[in-house]
């Protein structure tokens, strides 16, 4: 026999979870209309650094157009196959290059998201930098946001999301995208503000 008490408590566990649903679903929401409509960030300044987390050609040739307007002297590419040399990034961005423009580096060790926040926030610290534009397609800037943020909050980071390509912005499949990416970044905040981070990077003095 059920008790009073019981029913009560599985209402209440039944409310809940109805409510957690529909604050999920709302978020869900929210977050797909703001990376849709999504921006960058003040275009016209310069910064020390461009870094551009790959996951697609698309990213690094905004990258490479950005460091050959003179927005920064730096590009920072996280996330680089071992085997990708620059030449041959450079070389499909623009076939017919002349020369490597000056001063590109790769960032090979990174896997993830979390590890592109790890070895650029190494390298912008190597290097005394102290703002960089950050690249990435719109659906992934804000778990991106939340890294990087947290792996460097004493530096200025200029968001700068970009479109993903005509294969991949069809309504479907930006739908699952968006829909991954949300539930990746609500998860991301859980391990950032809730559990320390599973590395050190060291204080971040500039």
């Amino acid at each position: 026999m059920i008790t009073a008490k019981a029913k009560k408590l599985a209402k209440f566990v039944a409310v809940a979870v109805v409510a957690v649903g529909w604050l999920w679903l709302m978020g869900w929401v929210l977050f797909l209309i703001g990376v849709t409509v999504a921006k960058p960030d003040k275009v016209d300044e310069p910064t020390d650094a461009i870094i551009v987390l790959t996951g697609g050609q698309n990213r690094i040739n905004t990258g490479l157009d950005l460091l050959a307007a003179g927005k920064a002297h730096y590009l920072f590419i996280s996330g680089v196959n071992e085997h990708v040399t620059i030449e041959q990034l450079v070389r499909l961005w623009k076939p017919n290059f002349e020369y490597i423009p000056c001063c590109i580096v790769l960032g090979l060790s990174a896997n993830d998201t979390e590890g592109n926040a790890r070895e650029s926030s190494e390298w912008v610290r190597e290097q005394g930098v102290g703002s960089v534009r950050m690249v990435t397609s719109n659906y992934h800037l804000p778990r991106a946001w939340l890294e990087f943020t947290h792996a460097l909050p004493r530096h200025t980071i200029i968001t700068h999301p970009i479109k993903p390509t005509s294969a991949d912005y069809d309504s479907k499949h930006f739908i699952r995208l968006s829909f991954g990416e949300y539930n990746k970044t609500l998860l991301t905040w859980l391990r950032l503000y809730v559990y320390p981070w599973k590395y050190k990077v060291g204080p971040d003095k500039s």
